[in-house]
C-alpha cells in the first residue's frame, strides 16, 4: 500500500528510478487515465449553470493501475494543499496536484475521486449532535462562553445542509473575545471533539477540526514556526475553504492537458521509458 503524505514529507522524492519498461508502461497508463479524466472535466465545464459540478463524483479505483506503476503515477500527478482524516485515520483523503481530483484510502483500498469534496466527508459532516447542548463546566470563572455558545447556536440553525457553502463561514475568533481559562474549558467541554480533521497548507497551516456538534468547527491558523495566528469556532456545513471551487475545474483541465503533452513529448524523444 502506498503511503500518504499527510506528514508533509515528499515520500516520492527518494523512490528509486523504475526500470525503463515499467516507466514507459506507467506513463502510457497515466496518459490514458488523464485523457479519460479530462473528458469528464470538459463535459462538466460545458454545463455553464455549474449544476453538474455540484453533483460530480467520479471514482477511479487504483485497481486499474499496476502497483509498481504508482511510483511514477503518484509523483507525476502531485499533491495538493488539503488533507482530510476521518475517524482517527480509518479514512484518509488528500487533494492531488490536479485541482478537484482527490486521493482516498479507505478499507485497505485506494482511489482517485473527481469531485468538489468526496461524499464520505459530506456525509460525515452531517453526523454528530444536531444542536449545541447545555453548557458544561459552567463556573464562576466562566464569562464569555455562554454568549459565544448562543452565537454558535443561532448560526448553526441557518446552515443549508443540501449545498456546500460558497460564502465565508461565520466565525467567533477568540483573539477578539475576553476569554478566561474557564471559558476555554467550558467551550471545549460543551462542544466536544468530532471525527473530521482537516489540514490546509499555504503561507500558514490551517487546522480545522469538527466538534461533536455538526456544523461547528474549531479552526486554527499557525505560521511556519508553529505560532498560532488565529483561533476560533466557525459555523458551516463544511468550511468553504475545504471543497474545490468551480475555478479549480478549469485549472484541472489545463493541468491534464499539460501533463499529457509533457509525457507524450518525452515518450517520443525517449526521455521516458526505453531509450532509443
Amino acid at each position: 500500500m502506498a503511503n500518504f503524505s499527510f506528514d508533509g514529507v515528499d515520500v516520492w522524492a527518494r523512490v528509486p528510478q523504475l526500470p525503463p519498461e515499467v516507466e514507459e508502461q506507467a506513463a502510457r497508463a497515466l496518459i490514458a487515465f488523464l485523457k479519460e479524466l479530462d473528458a469528464v472535466i470538459v463535459e462538466t465545464l460545458a454545463d455553464t449553470s455549474k449544476a453538474s459540478f455540484e453533483t460530480l463524483h467520479r471514482i477511479f479505483d487504483f485497481d486499474r493501475f499496476r502497483p509498481d506503476w504508482m511510483k511514477f503515477i503518484l509523483p507525476t500527478i502531485g499533491v495538493g494543499d488539503v488533507r482530510i482524516i476521518l475517524h482517527d485515520g480509518l479514512v484518509k483523503i488528500e487533494e492531488t496536484g490536479i485541482p478537484c481530483l482527490w486521493r482516498m484510502q479507505m478499507d485497505g483500498r485506494e482511489s482517485f475521486i473527481l469531485t468538489r469534496l468526496p461524499l464520505s466527508v459530506r456525509h460525515e459532516a452531517k453526523e454528530g449532535d444536531e444542536e449545541i447542548g447545555k453548557i458544561v463546566n459552567n463556573g464562576t470563572d466562566v464569562f464569555a462562553a455562554p454568549a459565544i455558545l448562543e452565537q454558535l447556536r443561532t448560526e448553526q440553525r441557518k446552515i443549508d445542509w443540501e449545498r456546500l457553502p460558497a460564502d465565508p463561514a461565520f466565525m467567533v475568533e477568540f483573539s477578539g473575545e475576553p476569554m478566561s481559562p474557564g471559558d476555554t474549558r467550558a467551550l471545549l467541554s460543551t462542544l466536544g471533539n468530532g471525527n473530521i480533521e482537516v489540514r490546509i497548507k499555504g503561507f500558514a497551516e490551517q487546522r480545522i477540526e469538527r466538534t461533536r456538534v455538526r456544523g461547528v468547527w474549531h479552526s486554527r491558523l499557525l505560521n511556519n514556526a508553529g505560532k498560532q495566528l488565529l483561533d476560533g469556532y466557525a459555523v458551516a456545513y463544511v468550511p468553504p475553504e475545504v471543497p474545490a471551487a468551480w475555478e479549480g475545474l478549469e485549472d484541472a483541465h489545463e493541468r491534464c492537458v499539460e501533463l499529457i503533452q509533457w509525457m507524450e513529448d518525452d515518450l517520443a524523444r525517449g526521455a521516458i521509458g526505453l531509450k532509443n
